[in-house]
């Protein structure tokens, strides 16, 4: 695979780029798409409260999102239609796909856990508060 086609502006913009990927990328693109909606069903089912619920909020939006918009890219350039199969659309889209997903994963590593400690303070604070009878 020749790289430096990607910096090719004729090369990522083509009316009409020649029909589909190659199989190993096509495989890749539909495991990313399909592991995303499987984390977004998945998200559905799972029951969960406290600090982690906000966090599979994040990952159910990014889950539908990113693998309609991608089976539907996908979609577009399997029938090669005009303009929109072109090749900068999907690779700017697995960029975003995968920035959007670092970011949820770093608010679970950070946020979560701060969010846990403040749970814990509180109780321990209002343990010694009177109790309403």
């Amino acid at each position: 695979m020749d790289l430096s086609k990607l910096f090719s502006l004729s090369y990522l913009f083509e009316r009409y780029p020649e029909a589909g990927f190659s199989w190993p990328l096509r495989i890749a693109l539909l495991l990313l798409f399909g592991g995303a909606l499987a984390v977004a069903i998945y998200g559905h089912k799972v029951k969960v409260q406290g600090p982690l619920k906000k966090f599979w909020q994040k990952m159910l939006v990014w889950g539908w999102t990113s693998s309609l918009i991608g089976f539907l890219l996908l979609t577009f350039r399997e029938s090669r239609a005009l303009y929109l199969s072109a090749r900068f659309w999907l690779l700017l889209w697995v960029l975003v796909v995968l920035a959007w997903l670092v970011m949820n994963l770093i608010y679970l590593k950070k946020k979560v856990p701060a969010k846990e400690e403040l749970i814990k303070q509180k109780e321990e604070f209002d343990r010694w508060l009177p109790k309403k009878k």
